[in-house]
Formats: structure tokens, sequence, C-alpha cells
């Protein structure tokens, strides 16, 4: 009978920890997918954690190995963060223990892989490639920056670009600020004969605490 009692209560103190420990969520605030574990090296790594059971104020953070360092926490809402660097040449492992800032009790621990962030590249809307349809090209509002093959999803902006045109009527050479593809560039590109090669150049992006940089040429063959 002692046996017993003892089994119940192991399995319902091991059911009860388990149950805590899923309701607590843990996400890369800058990565796209919130399911996956993905830390950047040398981007910008904003870990958050968000549970049912505690409150942010009661949730203690701590990171089990050199390869991952972590800032001082914050709260807004029902959100805590923290700043994340990770070093992955310092071992394989980058674990992130969830405590009961109370009791010290370890509630989850989480694993990071980590990956590196490619260049950012401009693109037209949400089109891609080096051939694209004109009447593709003419329902896109304006250009982005983005991360080719990857989940970094850091806010880059485009903020100004220069697009240029050659035909057998003429040239075009029309400088833009903002991101918006304007009239007078989609004015063109509607002109433009099948087969012609539109070019974006000149592409400055920027983010929040970044400098200006400048992107790579843009060039699009309409069909």
């Amino acid at each position: 009978m002692k046996r017993l009692l003892f089994f119940i209560l192991f399995f319902s103190s091991s059911a009860a920890s388990f149950a805590q420990a899923d309701s607590i969520h843990v996400w890369n605030k800058w990565c796209a997918r919130k399911d996956t574990m993905l830390l950047f090296t040398l981007g910008n790594n904003v870990i958050q954690v968000c549970s049912r059971e505690f409150k942010p104020t009661e949730i203690k953070l701590k990171s089990l190995d050199a390869s991952l360092r972590i800032g001082s926490p914050e709260i807004k809402g029902d959100t805590l963060s923290v700043l994340a660097m990770p070093y992955s040449n310092k071992a394989k492992k980058m674990r992130l223990a969830i405590l009961n800032k109370k009791t010290s009790k370890q509630i989850k621990v989480v694993e990071f892989t980590c990956d590196s962030i490619p260049k950012p590249v401009a693109q037209i809307g949400k089109v891609t490639g080096k051939e694209i349809s004109r009447s593709n090209l003419l329902a896109q509002t304006a250009m982005k920056a983005v991360f080719p093959n990857s989940l970094y999803s850091y806010p880059y902006s485009i903020r100004q670009y220069t697009f240029r045109v050659s035909t057998p009527k003429g040239s075009a050479k029309i400088p833009v600020v903002g991101v918006f593809i304007t009239k007078d560039v989609l004015q063109q590109i509607k002109d433009a004969p099948v087969g012609t090669v539109v070019e974006f150049d000149e592409i400055k992006a920027t983010c929040p605490e970044c400098a200006v940089r400048t992107l790579e040429d843009l060039k699009i063959k309409i069909k």
C-alpha cells in the first residue's frame, strides 16, 4: 500500500512538472519561425518567454553553457525578454534553463542551435527571380530587404534606390526615396517591351540601431 501511494505521488508530481514546463513558450523574437529554437551569429537575438502558469516576475532565466550569454531581463506585459549572444565556437550546446525565481527549481530547459546570417538583398515586393512577368511586377507596391534562405527576420528596410531602364525609345533614370514603387517607375515598367532588363541600383537599407548599408544591384528581365 505504501509503495502504491509512493508511485501515485511520484507520477502526480511528474505530471504536474511536465504540465508546467509545457505551458512555457520560448522563442527568438527575430527568428521567422517561433517554433524553431534558432539563434544567429553576429545578429540580433531576443529570447522571449511567456507562460500560462507563471507571471514573468516569477521566472528566472539562466544560461547553462558558455556558448550562450544572456543580458538582463526585461518585462513587458506577460512576456519576459533577454538579449542573447551565441558563441557556437565555445561549445556545441546552447542551453537555457527556465527557473522558478522563488524556489530556484528548474521548470524547463531549452536547447538552441546556431546559424550564420547571409547578406541582405533587395526584393520587389513578394516576387523573386531574375525574370518576372510584367503583370506580376506591376502588382507590387514596395521594395523590401530580405535575408535569402534564412529565418533571420530582423527588420531591415529600404531607404532609397535608383531605377534605370533603357529601351529603343530611350532611357530613364529615376531616383526614389523610400520603399515604394512609384507611379513613374511603374509606368516605365508598363511601357517597356518584353525582354527589357530593368535595374534597381544604389539601394540603401537600414535597420533599428544599424548604419546605412548599400545592397547589391537588382536586375530583372520583364517577360
